[in-house]
């Protein structure tokens, strides 16, 4: 099992790691903690990022790390923060496997000053993923035409990972046909889009994740090793066995972040 999207560093979950990551690192083949620049609880040197980087030293081989700017965290720093956040990406690029998560909001942004800053530094954000030469991991709720669009000018060699993807078909299968990924989480559970790419779109497409410590399957605070609740769901949903999807979507996820 691979969990390939997650936050171990947010708060929720990083009360209870030293519990449960060392079970989750021995289960799974692998999880990726996307990391934000600080903790929400308070604002030090990129402390958030400091503790996941350390977290892959730690759990060498399970653990990696996805640097980068979610859109809601962009409209919170100033430009001078970001500058030296990616200055920081930069510095520790051999230490990550991705940039992301990054990308787009309407749903919780709704200033458009505010949204055109966000896009602004998510175009700054997909020049660093070229120049290092880094898959990128997409969030883009309620704003996954435009995230698509902008993408289809980049030279990504198609690592691009629409993460918890709940948007429209029509915008989907353009990304498939771009050759994305599309990872999946629990919210197959009770959304429909992200259903019909579970079931119908092809395997070799598909990743794992949890968003954890988001998307408890109890409605709690989930872990890496719920990731075992969505494979089972796909399993069903494709009417396949366990082991069949576990077995691709952790090739996938290794194949994507460059772990082949």
């Amino acid at each position: 099992m691979f969990d390939a999207h997650c936050h171990l560093t947010y708060p929720g979950l990083k009360e209870i790691l030293d519990r449960v990551l060392p079970e989750a690192a021995t289960v799974l083949t692998g999880i990726v903690t996307s990391a934000f620049p600080f903790d929400r609880e308070k604002k030090e040197d990129f402390i958030d990022a400091r503790i996941a980087l350390e977290l892959t030293q730690r759990y060498n081989g399970r653990v990696f790390v996805s640097l980068g700017l979610h859109p809601t965290q962009v409209v919170e720093m100033s430009d001078l923060e970001i500058q030296k956040y990616k200055e920081f990406i930069f510095e520790n690029k051999d230490r990550i496997v991705a940039i992301g998560e990054i990308g787009l909001d309407r749903f919780w942004i709704k200033n458009e000053e505010e949204y055109k800053r966000s896009e602004r530094v998510f175009l700054e954000m997909l020049e660093v993923a070229e120049k290092i030469g880094k898959p990128v991991v997409i969030h883009s709720r309620k704003a996954e035409e435009e995230a698509v669009e902008i993408l289809s000018s980049y030279k990504l060699d198609e690592k691009v990972l629409m993460h918890s993807f709940t948007g429209n078909m029509t915008t989907a299968r353009k990304a498939l046909d771009m050759g994305f990924y599309f990872s999946v989480n629990l919210k197959v559970r009770d959304t429909k889009n992200m259903r019909k790419i579970a079931k119908g779109f092809p395997l070799e497409h598909i990743l794992t994740e949890t968003d954890s410590p988001f998307l408890g399957p109890d409605g709690g605070v989930n872990t890496p090793l719920g990731v075992q609740y969505v494979i089972e769901e796909i399993a069903r949903l494709r009417e396949v066995n366990f082991e069949e999807i576990d077995k691709i979507t952790t090739e996938n996820a290794l194949i994507f972040y460059g772990l082949r």
